[in-house]
């Protein structure tokens, strides 16, 4: 029987290492049981992804007719003692876990040539971070419906007393059930532990996880004796929540090193600060900012108690999603702190965990680019053409220059006044319009815009229409002074702001700390 590509089902030599037509990669495990089930019972559909620890497959049970996904660690890792390991901890880990927001394990073996695989649930549907990139940030509504679910899986297997340690966008499936409804799935216990830390086998001061989305305890920060457990995850799920309603985390940097300052010591930015257009509650940002204390003794002390604080505000959220964030939110500028060059450990792209790891196990840093402001091109244009500066003159011909232009101006006022026309006959040179500047006016919770004063003629802008931030306008280059007003609050508050021409400007104000909001009761522990 011939031997056929699971990718583009060409028929090709299995001595190939890749299929010729299409590049799919043919390997060891493809060759013995393409066109035999695994175990008599895994028909292989098609490769989900091959890496350098493992292979994942579409599979279908041949007698149960159903859909799943096998997870196989090769035989050259599964010998390594320390990967060996940490696979059947994943597994062990996993049937403990029986709920609808956690994907499920249905089995697990170790074949002839020693490699071991499990088969999983298989999911058909996005991950969050694909729906987020897709739509950009959800409506507070959604948002909440999504992450009421999300804890309800986590609280289940936080209760198996496991912590999952990469709760991240990637590793929460979207999916339908049978009802239709949306569903969410976690995924991926690959560098989950044990909570007790009977299995933590980790090495003091390695990390494994994402950086964007690590908790303090990660990092290390814990007292001596202490463990890490289930508050971790939602230190982690409140940056996942935060990044739903903004489409942008709250922390982004450039290093490691970076990430673990900002984690340690800096406090998340209002929302409105990372994204203008967002449309989440205060009392939503503040269940946010409550579980991103970085003291995990003030934190929510359950993913359940904080399914219920997001529940009870739920029905009041508004169903309106957010504007994309603005593109400066894309890479901000991270503290002077955290420009120093961070240790020469922690500047790995990758940080592997083992000589031996499965693919969920690697660690990459990411890759966001040094944000610099440098200034426009547009602006470069209207600064140099046509004045040259004064350094750029020659110094030869200053002395002959300057002769000749007093001598002009002699000349020319002297015309002038013999010349001079009457007052109806002179006409104004046109006068040339600057080119206006773009101002994004926000505020927090939320302000009127009742005037707009040009600070340097005294003359008020006229306002077409009622202006509510998130707002925008265009302005003559100049100083402005920008009067907001919100019913809730007894004083006004001013501000001024000088705009140059052509430029896209932000101004910020906030009425309140979203710190201080009052927060809802929480109900569960005290």
């Amino acid at each position: 029987m011939p031997f056929f590509c699971i990718h583009c089902k060409s028929d090709v030599d299995p001595k190939f290492k890749a299929c010729p037509y299409c590049g799919e990669p043919i390997t060891d495990f493809l060759r013995r049981y393409l066109e035999h089930p695994l175990d008599g019972k895994y028909q292989i559909l098609s490769c989900l992804g091959i890496g350098g620890m493992g292979e994942v497959y579409k599979v279908l049970h041949v007698h149960l007719n159903a859909i799943r996904v096998i997870k196989l660690m090769r035989t050259n890792i599964a010998s390594d003692p320390g990967a060996h390991e940490r696979f059947q901890r994943e597994a062990r880990l996993a049937t403990k876990i029986q709920h609808p927001n956690v994907a499920a394990l249905f089995d697990f073996s170790t074949l002839e040539d020693g490699s071991m695989y499990m088969v999983w649930e298989y999911i058909e549907g996005i991950n969050l971070h694909e729906l987020i990139d897709e739509r950009g940030p959800l409506s507070p509504r959604y948002a909440a419906q999504l992450a009421s679910q999300a804890l309800h899986g986590l609280e289940a297997i936080h209760r198996a007393g496991i912590v999952h340690r990469d709760v991240s966008p990637e590793n929460l499936m979207i999916t339908r059930g049978d009802d239709n409804e949306e569903r969410v799935k976690i995924i991926d216990l690959g560098i989950a532990k044990g909570a007790s830390g009977e299995d933590d086998k980790t090495k003091t001061g390695m990390f494994v996880g994402k950086w964007k989305y690590c908790s303090p305890e990660h990092l290390g920060m814990l007292q001596p004796g202490e463990r890490i457990d289930g508050r971790a995850d939602l230190y982690s799920f409140g940056i996942v929540l935060y990044e739903m309603l903004t489409g942008v985390p709250p922390f982004q940097a450039d290093t490691p090193h970076a990430y673990l300052m900002m984690h340690a010591s800096q406090p998340p930015k209002p929302l409105r600060d990372a994204n203008p257009g967002v449309t989440a509650s205060p009392e939503l940002e503040s269940i946010i900012r409550h579980a991103l204390e970085k003291d995990r003794n003030k934190r929510f002390q359950s993913a359940r108690e904080f399914a219920q604080a997001i529940d009870r505000i739920a029905p009041s959220l508004s169903a309106a999603a957010g504007a994309p964030p603005p593109p400066a939110s894309v890479a901000q500028k991270t503290d002077e702190a955290t420009r120093e060059s961070p240790p020469r450990e922690l500047r790995n792209e990758a940080t592997v965990v083992g000589s031996g790891e499965a693919p969920t196990l690697v660690t990459t840093t990411p890759a966001l680019p040094i944000t610099r402001k440098p200034i426009a091109e547009k602006q470069l244009d209207r600064v140099t053409i046509g004045v040259p500066a004064p350094a750029q003159r020659k110094k030869s011909r200053a002395p002959l220059i300057a002769i000749i232009a007093a001598l002009a101006a002699l000349i020319a006022a002297g015309t002038w006044i013999l010349t001079r026309p009457k007052k109806a006959d002179v006409q104004e040179k046109p006068v040339v319009a600057a080119t206006p500047a773009h101002l994004g006016i926000n505020a927090f919770p939320w302000a009127e815009v009742t005037t707009i004063r040009n600070v340097d003629n005294g003359q008020n802008v006229e306002l077409a229409k009622q202006m509510v931030t998130p707002v925008p306008i265009d302005l003559a280059p100049g100083r402005y002074e920008v009067t907001l007003s919100n019913p809730n609050f007894s004083a006004p508050i001013r501000k001024v702001v000088s705009i140059a021409a052509g430029t896209d400007q932000t101004l910020n104000v906030q009425f309140t700390d979203p710190a201080t909001v009052t927060m809802p009761d929480f109900g569960g522990a005290k």
